[in-house]
């Protein structure tokens, strides 16, 4: 009978084996069949039809844009019976980008999509884009110009121009894009606290100066705060633009900040913020900013924002409702020259077409239909933004009476003064000018004429890069490739090597093909997905990529990725200190907080098994949702800490630290490590399981010693646990270098640079500024570093760790 139930469970085995096999088989067979018994001719005979892919973000309507662009494609392929169109919403913009830019990377980028006027210069000089100019101009030319030809006289000229770009300069050259929409900015504003301040509402063509006189007064309010100004580039340029200035001359190597007449602009700025109490907010909150102080009631003004915030605002209860009423003012007029003329800014997405699209002509048909005035009409009525066609814009599909704001029209008068807002090919230089200018005019926390030589030193090692200026050879992929051929044939050669030679008796053999068989999986996983990506990794270290191209566009460069980030990029060093302090402060106390926790929870108890999972289970949770959680707790102004601790400092005559805000360089570490004692649940079960290891017999001679409490955990509990505490130290140093999802979520690595930890920052060379080869650098400098602190600790844990049974 046993002979028999042993036969019964391998033949059980064997068969569970086979079954696994054959689905395996079976779905690689499925999509094979599928893929190459497609009928070329179609399943009527016909052309097999062409299938256009489209891609778009949804803004803040949500679903209700969705289901517009979805119903617009329905209707293009009923129109057009041999199109078919797949359709692909990452959700917002920057999952759009990310997705975009991966797509555009695997040679597979879609026929159409969104992109806005800031990202123009960077797409049409990698590239990416293909003109529009002829495929309206051919259109036109035609005897029988098509009914949704796109005429750009049409169009509010500035929406036109924001998608010109001839090489050096955004406005001006090739089209790139149709716009679908857009919007001027300007500040929306509480009318019922206007009404209690005494203060007349603001008129279209109302000044900085009456702007800050309705500050001053709604912020002499009780409870009230005049105005939130946020500090984005785009928004003070054209603050700037209202002032007949700009940093900028005829280049981005011209830069004007150190202007007499931009500095005082800047610094008035800065003086409303930091020097008039309760004129703007302070700058300091993490979860009230932006367009979401305006929802409170207790702000009189919030911009300058465009269109986009009106289906929020929307949702504010009116007065007789228990909320409040509001409208929408343009820019205010400058007021450094007399009789300074209204100007603004224009922002907008448009549709563009993939320089590799595969069906241009049929691309080109479908932009039109996207940009036809019903589709704009429909998106306009959902207050998002402005329809980019002037007679849809004049149209009750826009301007609608019954619903705020009531000054659409402010909107649309503020376009024929607008310009276009110039930005260079490269992405960097946005991140660069806010990540300072914020420091000096939003925190405070360093001097603007400080703020401002620091952008103008980044900028200036920027622009004198390694990588900046020369041309670099292509790489030679062919070379890579054998070389890559000739490792695994090596590392199978030597792999076979040993099997040949440590050829043992047959179970021994047995047992190794078992192993074996078991690990392939994994093995065949990660040199599938991990050592290919790896290897490319490193090459791409020692090249220029953008991440947005094939990789037959990259370049060789050697060392310049190397000698870029230790000779000519700060913010490397910073990035590396921020994540060096915080690994200083969380490593240790989170270990010594997780093993307190696991001596805690090794306490009998008829409900240990409850406490030790409510431990357990925050380390489980989404990382999103808990950075969210904590965002609120280290609020600088309303947060749950602060709120705890102010009254406790208040008695030694100390105020709570602004730890995202003025005092981020110092509390900003300090508080990702104090959010991180939150998820020491994984670190606490391995302590628990080693301490159910260490056996009883040790405690009981410790006792019949003496030994008690602390020199009983001392002498007995930690030598024995040492083994157990250098894994999780080793892991946690690992760890504690790869903070990535609170900082991005909390901080987003500001203010200015103060929490950019280093993982954020390769994110941003790859994902923001697209230059994939120096985030690759970046990243085996992690390496590096992390391989040199794991040896170091491994070398010096030789005095203190002891391993049961070793001599």
């Amino acid at each position: 009978m046993p002979g028999q139930r042993t036969t019964l469970g391998q033949l059980l085995r064997k068969a569970l084996g086979l079954v696994a096999l054959l689905a395996v088989v079976w779905a690689f067979a499925r999509v094979g069949v599928r893929e190459f018994s497609r009928d070329p001719q179609g399943e009527s005979g016909g052309a097999a039809p062409i299938t256009l892919t489209v891609m778009h973000w949804s803004g803040d309507a949500g679903q209700r844009e969705d289901d517009i662009v979805e119903g617009a494609l329905a209707q293009f392929e009923r129109q057009n019976p041999g199109l078919r169109v797949q359709r692909i919403n990452p959700g917002d913009a920057a999952s759009f980008y990310t997705k975009l830019q991966t797509m555009m990377a695997a040679g597979t980028p879609p026929d159409a999509f969104y992109i806005g006027s800031e990202r123009l210069a960077a797409f049409a000089t990698m590239g990416l884009l293909e003109p529009l100019q002829p495929f309206v101009d051919a259109d036109l030319a035609a005897l029988t110009p098509p009914a949704d030809a796109v005429r750009l006289d049409d169009y509010f000229q500035a929406t036109v121009d924001a998608y010109r770009y001839d090489g050096s300069i955004t406005g001006r050259g090739e089209l790139y894009g149709i716009p679908k929409d857009f919007t001027t900015v300007g500040f929306y504003y509480n009318i019922d606290l206007f009404r209690r301040a005494g203060v007349p509402l603001p008129a279209d063509d109302w000044s900085w100066d009456d702007y800050v006189a309705a500050a001053r007064a709604i912020g002499a309010l009780e409870g009230c705060t005049g105005s939130e100004f946020v500090t984005w580039p785009p928004m003070l340029r054209a603050y700037l633009g209202t002032e007949g200035l700009d940093i900028v001359g005829e280049s981005f190597d011209d830069l004007r900040l150190d202007e007499p007449e931009v500095f005082a602009a800047f610094d008035r700025l800065r003086s409303w913020r930091h020097d008039e109490r309760g004129t703007l907010t302070s700058g300091k909150s993490k979860i009230a900013e932006g367009s979401t102080v305006f929802l409170t009631g207790t702000v009189g003004m919030a911009g300058p924002f465009g269109r986009w915030v009106v289906p929020s605002y929307r949702n504010i209860p009116s007065s007789a409702e228990g909320g409040f009423d509001w409208d929408f003012a343009p820019l205010p007029r400058g007021t450094r020259l007399p009789d300074m003329p209204q100007s603004n800014t224009v922002l907008s997405a448009a549709w563009a077409m993939s320089s590799r699209a595969e069906h241009p002509q049929e691309t080109w048909k479908l932009i039109r239909a996207l940009v036809s005035p019903e589709t704009q009409a429909q998106l306009s009525r959902l207050g998002l933004a402005v329809p980019t066609l002037r007679e849809v814009a004049r149209s009750d599909a826009f301007i609608d009476p019954t619903a705020p704001p009531r000054n659409d029209q402010a909107f649309l008068d503020a376009a024929l003064v607008a310009s276009v807002q110039a930005w260079p090919a490269t992405s960097k230089f946005e991140p660069l000018f806010k990540s300072r200018l914020d420091a000096g005019l939003k925190t405070g926390n360093i001097p603007l004429r400080q703020a401002i030589t620091e952008f103008e030193n980044d900028w200036a090692l920027e622009s004198s890069s390694p990588l900046a200026s020369g041309d670099f050879e292509p790489v030679d992929w062919v070379l890579w490739r054998n070389l890559a051929a000739l490792g695994v044939v090596a590392l199978l050669a030597s792999v076979a090597f040993v099997v040949v030679r440590g050829r043992g008796a047959s179970f021994t053999r047995a047992e190794e093909r078992a192993g074996l068989a078991l690990v392939s999986p994994w093995l065949v996983g990660f040199a599938i997905f991990m050592a290919f990506p790896i290897g490319l990794s490193l090459v791409l270290s020692f090249s220029r990529w953008n991440g947005a191209s094939s990789l037959a566009s990259a370049q060789w460069v050697g060392l310049g990725n190397y000698a870029q980030l230790i000779g000519h990029d700060d913010r490397f060093l910073t990035s590396l200190r921020v994540t060096a302090f915080y690994v200083l402060l969380a490593v240790p106390l989170g270990q010594a907080f997780a093993l307190a926790a696991a001596l805690l929870m090794n306490v009998p108890s008829r409900a240990i098994g409850f406490f030790r999972a409510a431990w357990y289970l925050p380390s489980v949770l989404a990382g999103v949702g808990v950075s969210v959680l904590w965002r609120w707790v280290f609020d600088g102004d309303a947060g749950l800490l602060n709120t705890v601790l102010a009254p406790v400092l208040a008695l030694v005559g100390l105020t709570p630290p602004d730890w995202f805000g003025r005092d981020a360089g110092t509390f900003g570490p300090p508080a990702f490590a104090l959010q991180s004692l939150w998820m020491v649940g994984g670190s606490m079960m391995i302590y628990l399981a080693g301490l159910k290891g260490i056996p009883q017999d040790l405690y009981e001679a410790a006792a019949i010693d003496g030994a008690k409490g602390w020199r009983r955990f001392r002498s007995v509990t930690l030598p024995m646990l040492s083994p157990v505490i250098f894994f999780n130290g080793i892991m946690a140093i690992i760890g504690s270098f790869q903070v990535f999802t609170q900082a991005f979520v909390m901080t987003g690595g500001g203010p200015g640079d103060l929490t950019r930890f280093y993982v954020l920052y390769v994110y941003n060379q790859a994902f923001e500024f697209y230059e994939m080869g120096y985030a690759s650098a970046l990243a085996w400098m992690l390496l590096v570093v992390v391989l040199v602190l794991t040896v170091a600790v491994m070398w010096g844990s030789k005095r203190f760790v002891h391993y049961e049974g070793m001599s």
